[in-house]
């Protein structure tokens, strides 16, 4: 297969080739791993309540088990840390059975250390996006926007020392009771105003009465605050607001409404349970270095080399360790899509998740068997940003949409397996859900051109110059290329592009520093919630400053309806007003695409694109032999 690989593609992969072997020797100082694969770039953190990306939940979705887990063929959430859990007829009470399983430094997992974890991830200073996954149980999104009003009960961390010295990290201390008051400095009286604390300013202008003892933010001079107490915030209190209730071995969760996906969500990396004692002790990030982190799922962290490689290595304290059969794993760190796929043709890579583009038409013509593909619950997109003029005008938006050439852009890039997309929602989610996308988007240049016009850009004159970014890869800068020769064409328009590193193009985004930048979203479970949730006002995952009302009463509703087609209708409308409004621009419908040696065992296809590496297995003999040159 090696030689039949080479045959395929162009002349330059002789010389990646040569180049990507090189690369694969260049590391002598660890024994090779048992298998290896193309992560695709350096993961932002290995923090699970930090990171969002594919790359990120490969490893951490092994470093890390949740109470739940995938089952890797069929994507049914089966039994991880729990080994059991029943459901009320009401379909609000869950409650999980723990069963007995230790971190990797040998201290137990219980019920409580869940609820630990779940409050880190739900508390404002740790800013994790998917917080809002966990909305559902009761009490939560009000603990994690640190909504408070005159007469909830509270709880105040204070500010000053640790309680324990050997935690410098962990919370402060904390007081309960009744808030009975905000004031203002001025004195002005506020009482009845509802604030969003968060720990880096949640008073600047407020002092909060609790119990009869005034409160203020550390950060304030004690001269404005008279006699109020210094504290680092003021939260809704957490023991007695949110649906969240343990025994040692047992976990109780009350939602705020039925949600049918919530044993899906709990198979989602974001939710499995960080070690809270290692957190309290190092502080964050420094608990996910080598030197101090401690895992809970089938891999812990062997070592982590930046640009490079991250090692994973079976966790011999895994409650099912007898089940992983490989022991070590390389995750490589390798951006160029040519690169991993000149590796893969060496041998040296077991698993390439990166596909040049030229390269997969061919495989995919040839229907090599290495080639695993899958219709994909993936959407590509870019994502606009509406805060900036001209982009908040939904005239430019909806000219620029109009202006695309979908199926240019996917017959030229990635030829058969991706679809021009019609909608948000991916096609293809019918069959699961009966969710029928909204497919509303339309091609029409000379519509484009006469919106543009009546945005004061006839021509395209007088439109500035401004970027569209994308994160360093073959693939998106193909598509980049193409969509700037569109608008050019079409509008009279011109682009800069600009490639990013992973981190910071993350970062762009999340911060609101971009234009038009390059988006993508898989599915984190089987649901058109997991698509349209995204756009809600502030939420952590917008990343558009897209904002409107009647969406966010529809997206609401339909959390809280339980009728299956009214609650399709209901997502229906929500994505009309999306396509309408276009802070997003989607682009095609995602095809998996993997390439897979012929040794590696239990590889099953599925619409999330999810291939938990303790499912996977090789044949030893069958990887030596292809490994010599006889694959």
């Amino acid at each position: 297969m090696l030689a039949r690989l080479r045959s395929m593609v162009p002349a330059l992969l002789v010389v990646l080739v040569v180049a990507a072997g090189m690369w694969a020797v260049s590391f002598p100082n660890e024994p090779p791993a048992d298998f290896v694969f193309i992560n695709g770039t350096e993961p932002r953190s290995l923090d699970p309540q930090r990171v969002t990306g594919q790359p990120e939940g490969r490893l951490v979705g092994s470093l890390f088990e949740g109470l739940l887990r995938w089952d890797p063929r069929t994507l049914e959430p089966r039994g991880g840390l729990a080994k059991n859990w029943t459901v009320s007829a009401d379909g609000l009470i869950y409650t999980f059975y723990l069963r007995p399983a230790c971190w990797s430094d040998g201290e137990p997992i219980d019920a409580f250390g869940v609820i630990a974890a779940w409050r880190r991830m739900l508390d404002p200073a740790t800013a994790a996006e998917y917080a809002y996954q966990i909305w559902s149980v009761k009490g939560a999104k009000n603990y994690s926007v640190g909504l408070i009003a005159k007469g909830d009960f509270v709880e105040v961390e204070l500010d000053g020392p640790p309680v324990d010295p050997q935690l410098p990290f962990a919370r402060g201390r904390v007081v309960r009771g009744v808030l009975e008051n905000i004031d203002s400095l001025d004195s002005r009286d506020n009482s009845s105003l509802s604030r969003e604390p968060t720990r880096e300013g949640f008073s600047d202008q407020w002092i909060y009465t609790v119990n009869g003892q005034r409160y203020a933010a550390a950060s304030h001079a004690s001269t404005r605050t008279g006699d109020a107490i210094a504290a680092r915030c003021i939260l809704p209190d957490f023991q007695t607001t949110v649906g969240l209730h343990a025994q040692s071995d047992t976990l109780t969760v009350e939602l705020q409404r039925p949600t049918p996906y919530f044993p899906q969500l709990l198979a989602f990396y974001p939710l499995a349970p960080v070690p809270m004692h290692v957190i309290d002790r190092y502080g964050s990030p420094g608990w996910t270095s080598q030197k101090h982190m401690v895992s809970s799922g089938p891999y812990r962290l062997g070592f982590r080399r930046l640009r490079d490689r991250i090692r994973l290595v079976r966790n011999d304290l895994y409650w099912d360790r007898e089940s992983v059969k490989i022991g070590s794993i390389d995750a490589l760190a390798i951006e160029s899509s040519s690169t991993a796929f000149a590796l893969f043709t060496t041998g040296a890579v077991d698993w390439n998740t990166s596909i040049p583009p030229f390269a997969a038409r061919t495989l995919i013509k040839r229907e090599s068997p290495e080639l695993r593909t899958s219709p994909e619950l993936t959407i590509g997109f870019y994502r606009i940003n509406t805060t900036r003029a001209p982009l908040s005008d939904k005239r430019v938006r909806q000219a620029l949409s109009l202006a695309l050439d979908r199926t240019d852009i996917v017959q030229t890039v990635f030829g058969p397996g991706e679809v021009p997309s019609k909608s948000f929602v991916p096609s293809g989610i019918e069959s699961f859900t009966g969710y029928i996308p909204a497919a509303t988007i339309q091609e029409n240049a000379d519509l484009a051109r006469q919106l543009l016009a009546e945005a004061g850009f006839p021509k395209g004159k007088g439109f500035p110059r401004i970027t569209l970014s994308f994160n360093a890869d073959e693939g998106h800068q193909m598509v980049a290329e193409l969509v700037q020769a569109q608008w050019k064409e079409q509008l009279g328009i011109d682009f800069e592009l600009v490639s990013m590193e992973w981190g910071a193009f993350l970062h762009s985004q999340s911060t609101l520093d971009f234009w038009i930048a390059r988006s993508g979203w898989i599915g984190d479970y089987v649901d058109p919630n997991t698509f349209l949730d995204l756009f809600v006002t502030g939420g952590a995952n917008n990343q558009t400053g897209f904002s409107s009302d009647s969406y966010d009463a529809l997206i609401a509703a339909a959390a809280d309806e339980t009728d299956r087609n009214r609650r399709n209708n209901l997502f229906r409308d929500a994505e009309m007003i999306l396509m309408q409004e276009l802070p997003v621009l989607p682009l095609f419908v995602r095809t998996s695409k993997n390439l897979v040696a012929p040794w590696v065992r239990n590889f099953h296809n599925n619409p999330l694109d999810i291939h938990p590496l303790s499912a996977l297995d090789i044949d030893s003999q069958a990887r030596d032999i292809g490994r010599r040159g006889g694959r």
